[in-house]
C-alpha cells in the first residue's frame, strides 16, 4: 500500500498512478479510498463512488476486510486440522495469521473515530471463545478443534483468549505505534519458536510451571521476533530499528516465552514487550 507513518498514528499513502485527480477534500483520505483510487483508472465508471466514500465509510469497508480476512483463516485452519489431522500446524496457522492482523491497519482512516473497528474482529472473538471455552464446552466445536491441542474447550480460555484480547488491546490504544507492532511482532517469535522446537529441538530444558523447552526453539524465537517486527514496521510504512535493537528485542522475547507460566506465557510476553517498547528505545541511544 505504500504507506508512510509521518506523525503518530497519522499516516500517508503515496499513490502508484500520477494519471487519476485528486479524491474531492473533506472526503476519506484513509487507506483503503487511497489504495483503490491508485489502482482503478480515473475513466473507469467505478472511480467516481470513490469521491463518495467518507472517513466513516472507509473504515467500515476496512473492518469488512479484515472479517473476510479472518474468516478464510478460520476456514483453512478448519481444513488442516480435519483433512491432514494435523492440529498443531493448525494452531501455529491461525496463531500466525491473527498476529498478522496489523498489517490491516493502514486501510483504516485515522480522520474518524470508525479506526477502531480495527478491532472488531479480535473483540467479537474474544467473547465468541470465552462462551464456547466456559459455557457451551463443546468439543466437537470448530473452534475447538481448530484452535487446541486436544479438542478440550477450557483450552480456549487460555491461549487463544489471552491473544485476541491482546489484540483488542493492541489495535484500540497501540494503533499505529511502534509498541503495537514490537508486541505483536514478538508473537511471530512465540509461533516460531513452538514450531523450531517441536520439529527440531533437541537440547531440552525444563523450566518451572513453564513446561520443556529447547534451545532451538528458543533461537527460533530470537530470530521470528527480529522478522515479525520488521515485517510488520515494514507493511504500516514505519522506520525498521536497528538490527542490535532487534535482535534485544529477540532476546527479551525469547526469555519470556522460555520462562513464562505456560498457560500464561501470551499475557507475560504481551506485559514484557510493551514495556520493553518504552524503555529500551532509551537505553540503546
Amino acid at each position: 500500500l505504500g504507506a508512510r507513518n509521518r506523525e503518530k498514528s497519522k499516516f500517508t499513502m503515496e499513490s502508484t498512478s500520477t494519471s487519476n485527480p485528486p479524491l474531492s477534500s473533506g472526503l476519506s483520505t484513509g487507506g483503503l479510498t487511497t489504495f483503490l483510487a491508485s489502482q482503478i483508472s480515473s475513466e473507469s465508471s467505478l472511480y467516481p463512488y470513490l469521491n463518495r466514500l467518507t472517513p466513516k465509510t472507509n473504515n467500515i469497508a476496512a473492518a469488512l476486510v479484515t472479517i473476510l480476512y479472518v474468516k478464510i483463516v478460520m476456514e483453512v485452519g478448519m481444513l488442516i486440522r480435519i483433512k491432514f489431522d494435523l492440529p498443531e500446524i493448525s494452531r501455529k496457522f491461525i496463531h500466525i495469521c491473527a498476529c498478522s492482523y496489523v498489517v490491516f491497519w493502514p486501510l483504516f482512516d485515522v480522520d474518524h473515530w470508525g479506526w477502531r473497528l480495527n478491532a472488531t474482529v479480535p473483540v467479537v472473538m474474544s467473547f465468541r471463545l470465552l462462551y464456547k471455552g466456559a459455557i457451551l464446552k463443546d468439543p466437537e466445536d470448530q473452534d475447538v478443534r481448530s484452535m487446541s491441542r486436544s479438542s478440550s474447550p477450557s483450552e480456549l480460555l487460555y491461549g487463544p483468549l489471552q491473544l485476541t484480547i491482546i489484540m483488542s488491546y493492541t489495535g484500540l490504544t497501540k494503533f499505529m505505534t511502534k509498541s503495537g507492532i514490537i508486541i505483536m511482532g514478538a508473537f511471530v517469535g512465540d509461533w516460531l519458536a513452538a514450531l523450531i522446537g517441536v520439529h527440531y529441538g533437541k537440547h531440552k530444558f525444563t523450566v518451572p510451571l513453564g513446561g520443556q523447552k529447547s534451545i532451538e526453539g528458543s533461537f527460533g524465537c530470537v530470530l521470528g521476533t527480529m522478522a515479525g517486527i520488521s515485517f510488520y514496521s515494514y507493511m504500516v510504512g514505519m522506520e525498521i530499528e536497528e538490527w542490535k535493537t532487534l535482535f534485544t528485542y529477540g532476546v527479551i522475547s525469547a526469555v519470556v516465552e522460555g520462562t513464562a507460566w505456560r498457560e500464561w506465557d501470551n499475557a507475560f510476553l504481551a506485559a514484557a514487550m510493551e514495556f520493553s517498547a518504552k524503555r529500551l528505545p532509551g537505553l540503546m541511544s
